[in-house]
């Protein structure tokens, strides 16, 4: 299990790995007591706390068409914006699950920006 570290970090790997193995697993993103990891198909993308600077729960509609006619799906995503810019998007379980990551996020780094917000 490999990981992609977006920052300079102090920690080795086998750090990374045992922060990793206790996170909270909320879907495609699991939450460390030291960082944010984005679960990957090539390997995990590691975001230290003290790089994020805004966090948001973005939900999706998906509509499918099956046998028996349409349905429509729900689809939730914790969005997390670092230091440069860059947003990462990982999709959660639940809308609850989403919610209580957001909680954690603003444990872990309390000067972060919780909440959507548009853009001017």
């Amino acid at each position: 299990m490999g990981f992609k570290v977006l920052f300079p970090t102090s920690l080795s790997q086998e750090e990374l790995k045992q922060d990793f193995q206790q996170a909270r697993d909320l879907g495609k993103v699991r939450l460390g007591e030291r960082n944010c990891y984005f679960t990957r198909f090539s390997g995990n993308l590691s975001l230290p706390y003290d790089h994020i600077v805004r966090a948001w729960l973005r939900q999706e509609e998906v509509n499918a068409n099956l046998c028996c006619g349409r349905a429509n799906f729900d689809q939730f995503f914790l969005m997390v914006q670092d230091q440069d810019g860059t947003v990462h998007k990982g999709e959660v379980v639940s809308k609850e699950l989403g919610k209580e990551g957001l909680a954690l996020i603003s444990q872990y780094q309390p000067q972060a920006e919780i909440g959507y917000r548009k853009e001017a």
